[in-house]
């Protein structure tokens, strides 16, 4: 029968395994964001188009590339729908540029969300290589998630409205800094410091013995 510890063990490295495959996998999608926002930056600016709509909510965007015929990546980059109240009538004079910033918005969403993923993997690899968590590569790993967050939260709310704002086709104000970004990010420093005194106590522990 397998004691306590095994059976812990057996599941960290299944998590860990678990993270690892999702990292592979949005790693892979982000890559491919990214190759393709490059390549739709060096397309002319007639393969762009704009709708507008004025709604009571405001203005109701749709952003459409016609450079891609059919297959995946038609469907995939064919249209951007906004929400109404985010662009103003200006948006529709550049259309482009309205289309680049919103996917390199995703884009850089996309490499926070690879980026916790990525420590997340690494804390339970260390796990199964250390045999025990309290490490220092993990409460390295840990406070690094923490900026991971706040990044993701920023980059998520703000990146596109700046991106818009500077342009004058955005009607939504950003934040230089906002407290929601900051409380989850919070959250794993403390984690951190948890893991670093726990570190101590099993290095006084292991010296003792």
């Amino acid at each position: 029968m397998k004691d306590e510890k095994t059976i812990m063990k057996e599941r960290c490295n299944e998590w860990g395994m678990g993270f690892s495959v999702m990292f592979w996998a949005i790693a892979a999608f982000v890559v491919l964001l990214l190759i393709s926002g490059i390549w739709l930056a060096f397309q002319p600016e007639s393969e762009f188009s704009a709708s507008l709509t004025d709604t009571p909510a405001g203005m109701l965007a749709i952003v459409r590339f016609s450079g891609l015929k059919e297959g995946f990546l038609a469907e995939f980059l064919s249209e951007m729908e906004f929400d109404p109240g985010i662009l103003n009538e200006a948006a529709g004079q550049m259309p482009k540029y309205v289309y680049l910033a919103k996917h390199f918005s995703d884009v850089a969403f996309g490499m926070g969300i690879t980026a916790f993923l990525w420590y997340l993997k690494e804390i339970f690899r260390n796990i199964k290589w250390f045999d025990k968590p309290f490490i220092k590569e993990n409460s390295r790993a840990v406070f690094r998630m923490g900026v991971a967050v706040m990044v993701i939260l920023a980059a998520r709310e703000n990146l596109f409205p700046f991106l818009t704002f500077i342009k004058g086709i955005g009607t939504q104000g950003y934040d230089i800094i906002n407290f929601y970004w900051l409380v989850p990010g919070t959250v794993f420093f403390c984690l951190s410091a948890v893991f670093d005194y726990g570190r101590v106590l099993q290095q006084e522990s292991d010296e003792t013995l």
